[in-house]
């Protein structure tokens, strides 16, 4: 073949394989069909199918808790798992770059110069020089997408990273709102464990004037004194549990327990209640990082299944080289020069059947992630109804916790009035202080559930989190 019409072929010939190897794609992964209905279940009676649900990608900003903004805002930038899942998202990305180069030639380049001896049959020895240069050039042809399967389910994986990094990230922001809610009421309860104890000291010295007056007995004043000893018994584990929210929400954010404090001025109740929703939304699907993290995991799949089918077939290899070469050290004068290229074909005739196990067990991990998927999409549906069942339920018992700690007040103002003037007993009196201090401390801890009921719904609903079109 003349010189001239070489290049010009092997031109047409990579142009024509690597057209072929463009053609060959991965079919789109298909969503499994569950009817986004409710049946045969009276709690979740009142929840209703919506087209949408607004929500804003900041929203913890709906409690209107600067504190709050400040302590997630500052885990997001210093979260531990956040950093990992960050680093994920960069491994996969440069797996997906390390894949894609797969596509296309490879080139090297190659040089060498040295010198020898050698003799014939006991002769003298003769000298030999050589120098050489070479470029060489290869490439697989993708006749049966088996690369370009390697190359989606790699673009596959960091979908799925990116999706887990999205997901990592509401996790920690909903376990940040909940640790802080968590300290608000501890610090609530603390409050209201000390005016506990002051009312039973009040109390206490009430007795004890009325012991000294003859009026009340010694049983009575050991009584009351028993009553103060368990509210100051109460102090204590609530004093602990406060410190170790605290030291959780150090550790969220990335920063030490040992010297990490949380400032003095939020209130629990003045945090706002966020009106999210009433009902499921359709597109519930498509706002959950965790789904769409599923999803791309069956993408991948989907790819791997097609690269081990396409692993069955000849495996097409196109190599080419130019050289020039000299009998001469560390020169290429008088130069040789050479050129030439090849098609390679290689097939497996036998290995002990793992090619076609490898098929079979990629398409039994592809039916298992489907299955996952399917169970994840069911999950959902579970996570949003039970959160907005959570959300009515706490209103409820909150709104009545308000009524039963107004009536104990007013029940033990009027026995504490009638024990100063001798018409009640002290059993009374006691009763009516357990019953107020309980109420208080139901009231509280009824406003973190629906606070955290809030910030439950928010999450199983993804947060204001949306699928990128690209």
């Amino acid at each position: 073949m003349p010189k001239k019409n070489c290049t010009p072929r092997l031109i047409l010939l990579t142009a024509a394989v690597m057209t072929i190897t463009a053609c060959q794609s991965i079919p789109q992964t298909e969503r499994p069909n569950i009817p986004l209905e409710i049946q045969g279940n009276a709690v979740a009676q009142n929840v209703q199918i919506v087209p949408s649900v607004a929500i804003e990608k900041d929203w913890w900003q709906s409690f209107q808790s600067p504190q709050l903004t400040s302590l997630i805002e500052a885990a997001q930038r210093q979260n531990p798992d956040l950093r990992i899942a960050g680093e994920r998202v960069r491994q996969a990305e440069l797996q997906m770059r390390i894949a894609g180069a797969s596509l296309f030639p490879s080139f090297t380049i190659n040089g060498s110069s040295g010198s020898g001896r050698s003799r014939f049959d006991g002769g003298d020895w003769e000298k030999n020089e050589n120098s050489r240069v070479g470029l060489g050039a290869s490439y697989e042809v993708d006749l049966w997408g088996r690369v370009s399967a390697g190359v989606a389910g790699a673009r596959a994986g960091y979908a799925s990273r990116q999706y887990d990094e999205a997901a990592a990230q509401l996790s920690v922001s909903g376990a940040v709102a909940s640790a802080w809610f968590q300290w608000l009421t501890l610090q609530q309860r603390i409050a209201s464990a000390e005016e506990n104890i002051r009312i039973a000291e009040r109390i206490a010295q009430i007795v004890q004037v009325r012991y000294e007056n003859g009026v009340a007995t010694a049983a009575d004043v050991s009584r009351q004194r028993t009553n103060l000893l368990s509210q100051q018994s109460v102090l204590l584990p609530l004093q602990l549990q406060a410190r170790q929210t605290r030291a959780a929400i150090a550790v969220l954010l990335g920063e030490s327990p040992l010297t990490f404090e949380l400032p003095a001025d939020g209130r629990l109740l003045d945090l706002a209640l966020p009106d999210v929703g009433e009902g499921i939304p359709a597109d519930l699907l498509t706002r959950r990082p965790d789904l769409a993290g599923a999803e791309a995991q069956l993408q991948a799949a989907d790819a791997d299944v097609a690269a081990a089918r396409a692993a069955l077939l000849p495996s097409v290899q196109l190599t080419a080289s130019v050289a020039r070469s000299s009998a001469a050290l560390f020169s290429l004068s008088p130069p040789s020069d050479s050129m030439s290229w090849s098609l390679g074909l290689a097939q497996t005739l036998f290995n002990g059947g793992r090619l076609r196990n490898q098929v079979k067990l990629s398409e039994s991990q592809r039916v298992a992630l489907v299955e996952q998927y399917r169970k994840s999409i069911l999950t959902a549906l579970q996570e949003v109804a039970d959160a907005f069942d959570r959300r009515a339920v706490s209103a409820e018992q909150e709104m009545r916790q308000q009524e039963i700690l107004l009536e104990a007040e007013r029940t033990l103002r009027l026995i504490e009035a009638r024990y100063r003037e001798g018409s009640d007993d002290l059993l009374n009196l006691l009763e009516s202080q357990r019953t107020v201090f309980q109420a208080r401390d139901q009231l509280v801890q009824q406003r973190q559930a629906r606070l955290e009921a809030a910030v439950d719904l928010y999450l199983a609903l993804g947060g204001g989190w949306e699928l990128s079109q690209e």
